[in-house]
């Protein structure tokens, strides 16, 4: 198996991904019109990284708890994304303290 080979076997498609993250095709197609999901390959069909699963899930939970509409949604995943890396960073610092 080739690494292309290898990364291809590590994406799920549309329908995959909706399974996977308990949403509908159209939930992800949208996510996807929205620029909150990146596919790693658009031809012949988008497929995605299957850490895409937790960040579906992720949207959905924000969307739903914190009524966060999709306009606002790349801000509040950025900022999440950038919360977990000082959380490891710190937990790193602790580590070697």
């Amino acid at each position: 198996m080739n690494d292309s080979t290898a990364a291809l076997a590590r994406t799920v498609t549309v329908t995959e991904l909706a399974y996977c993250a308990g949403c509908s095709r159209s939930t992800i197609l949208e996510l996807l019109d929205h620029d909150l999901l990146a596919p790693v390959e658009s031809t012949p069909e988008p497929r995605f990284p299957v850490e895409a699963v937790r960040r579906v899930r992720r949207i959905r939970r924000i969307e739903v708890e914190l009524e966060v509409g999709y306009p606002a949604m790349a801000l509040v995943l950025d900022l999440l994304d950038r919360i977990e890396v000082l959380e490891r960073q710190l937990r790193q610092l602790r580590q070697g303290a």
